[in-house]
């Protein structure tokens, strides 16, 4: 007689993500996660890459029905890499918890900081489906950005972060205002083209960027089926501190501040370009691509927030 062929819940998490904070909680968030119903699989990274292939193994064998993950916006970005590898059909819902030295997805999410009540919306919270950009060919959670500050992220040190937190990249951030660099480029848009030197661009769905809250505008919406592009002209030395202001403020009347709300966009630039991806490495080009696939993934959500948060139809 053959076994039942139990549902399998996937939770896989990075050990090492900010301050190694779920190390210690571990058996907590188990006993959140255990479903009678299910067999919970747990499966820790120890390199790159891991978070994606337990995803794609798990969702190819047919009976997983939930990827919990843990970790920062990179072990994410990795979970989500593998669901969209997946037919539409068979991708199941996320429960993040975020672990990471800032977290800016599960912000944006309003998720809780702590990864035990996070935990519980495996089974209380309500599905709540995301928009996913889709860059040159890889894919997008909440931003693919380019030139000043761009860099902070993957060139902060892991041990950097987990000592100093959101203050490494403050510190690493500050490094980058003494050397401004500047990219020519022309971005076309379905109904614009938008052409000039640029110290910093950044196609976005999310309300936090490197830890700095608010900076993309009120109006962000992690499921309307739009990113939102970000640029900022070249500034003059007597208009910095000005931009910066307007910057942290989220006023974007300032002239040099490009703010537009995208289904796709097409980059061209003089010379080569190096972009972040989620906050990671996402290497140079001459010219990219940026799309949105909309309601791509979905993310169980604190259901007192639904209204928060909103669904765009």
């Amino acid at each position: 007689m053959c076994g039942i062929v139990r549902d399998k819940i996937l939770f896989t998490y990075n050990p090492n993500a900010g301050t190694k904070k779920i190390v210690p909680k571990l058996n907590d968030v188990v006993n959140e996660l255990i479903d009678e119903q299910c067999d919970l699989v747990i499966s820790p990274t120890r390199k790159r890459n891991d978070a994606k292939e337990a995803v794609i193994a798990y969702l190819q064998e047919g009976n997983c029905v939930k990827i919990v993950c843990s970790g920062g916006d990179g072990t994410l970005h990795e979970v989500v890499e593998g669901l969209m590898e997946i037919e539409p059909e068979k991708r199941v819902p996320i429960v993040y918890l975020p672990a990471g030295s800032t977290n800016d997805f599960g912000y944006s999410m309003c998720l809780p900081k702590d990864v035990v009540e996070a935990a519980k919306l495996s089974k209380t919270g309500m599905a709540y489906p995301c928009d996913i950009g889709c860059f040159n060919g890889k894919y997008v959670v909440y931003t693919a950005a380019f030139g000043l500050f761009s860099d902070v992220s993957y060139a902060t040190s892991q041990s950097m972060k987990n000592i100093f937190g959101h203050a490494a990249y403050v510190l690493n951030g500050a490094g980058a205002l003494t050397n401004i660099e500047t990219v020519n480029a022309t971005i076309t848009l379905p109904d614009e083209t938008i052409e000039g030197t640029f110290i910093m661009g950044m196609v976005v769905s999310s309300s936090s960027i490197g830890g700095f809250r608010g900076i993309t505008g009120p109006d962000v919406r992690l499921n309307d089926g739009k990113f939102e592009l970000f640029l900022i002209r070249e500034p003059s030395p007597l208009q910095v501190a000005g931009l910066l202001n307007d910057i942290r403020k989220g006023n974007f009347d300032n002239p040099l501040i490009v703010f537009r709300h995208i289904t796709e966009a097409e980059f061209d630039f003089e010379e080569d370009v190096a972009w972040t991806i989620d906050g990671e490495y996402g290497g140079t080009c001459l010219q990219a691509h940026m799309s949105v696939k909309k309601h791509a993934v979905t993310f169980m959500a604190p259901r007192d927030l639904m209204g928060l948060l909103a669904i765009s139809e």
